[in-house]
């Protein structure tokens, strides 16, 4: 893939919207993880290119105790080389309550308690975004989609520049940001890539440890999550297909990820505004 492509296809289309919407302000939050990194980038370049527009780009990371100590120092390098405007604001005191307020008549459980940090960041994020004249900026993959791995009214917003990716074209993308782009490793830029590029990723909401992998397919890396994810998309239950994914990485690995996108589907009935990936991948 033409990675240089993509990313200024992403721009592009990203300024044509804010500028045919009449929009002046996008509003991220991040986690200091890879995709909201390059989503970041992302809207710094949109920023850049249309100077005339005076588009605001807001980062703002809303972390919980969740998060870890890494996750939040990537996501700072992430704002300060990117965004307009920028700051922290700690949502556990909120959290903790809303929480307790849930739990007066059914006990929580880990994913339903990471439901609510998700949601109550994008009440802050979706308030910001009414006040200043903006949107709020999506960052999840297509595997996420494809996966389920995503909170309805949580962390899905508006307008999903990087949503015709798979996660390890996400990891090419920051690569190619990072050393093609932004190759200075003075540069505050390349840093934040990088950091958010070797970042172990987590939902950030505490539900699982051990990283991504270990809900969706211990031992295995994206790229295998993703040919399974393709291969059945395009293939189906085709017998040579799953024999393959089977052989590559065994029957259990292949029907827990699939029992995954099969069991999300009510999810992908309501998407965000997504760059299709046919405007870049020819």
């Amino acid at each position: 893939m033409d990675y240089k492509k993509v990313f200024e296809t992403m721009v592009n289309e990203t300024a044509k919207y804010l500028i045919n919407n009449r929009l002046k302000t996008m509003v991220l939050g991040l986690s200091g993880g890879l995709d909201s990194t390059v989503t970041a980038a992302i809207c710094r370049a949109v920023v850049e290119l249309h100077p005339e527009q005076q588009f605001k780009f807001i980062g703002v990371s809303l972390p919980c105790t969740s998060n870890s100590i890494e996750e939040n120092d990537s996501a700072m390098q992430a704002m300060q080389a990117f965004c307009t405007e920028y700051w922290v604001e700690n949502l556990q005191a909120q959290y903790l309550l809303l929480k307790a307020t849930c739990e007066q008549r059914y006990a929580s459980t880990p994913i339903s308690q990471g439901n609510i940090k998700a949601r109550l960041r994008m009440i802050y994020l979706y308030n910001l975004a009414s006040v200043t004249g903006g949107l709020v900026m999506d960052t999840d993959n297509l595997t996420e989609h494809n996966l389920g791995f995503w909170t309805i009214h949580g962390d899905v917003a508006d307008y999903n520049p990087i949503g015709g990716l798979w996660k390890h074209e996400v990891y090419q993308l920051c690569k190619y940001l990072f050393t093609e782009v932004y190759t200075d490793e003075n540069d505050p830029r390349h840093r934040a890539l990088r950091a958010a590029y070797d970042i172990m990723p987590t939902d950030g909401n505490g539900v699982a440890a051990g990283g991504d992998m270990a809900q969706i397919a211990p031992g295995h890396t994206y790229e295998d999550v993703d040919d399974i994810l393709k291969t059945y998309l395009e293939q189906g239950d085709d017998p040579q297909a799953m024999k393959r994914l089977n052989d590559a990485y065994s029957a259990e690995t292949v029907e827990r990820v699939l029992a995954r996108h099969r069991g999300s589907e009510f999810k992908r009935k309501r998407m965000p505004l997504v760059i299709e990936r046919s405007l870049y991948d020819n």
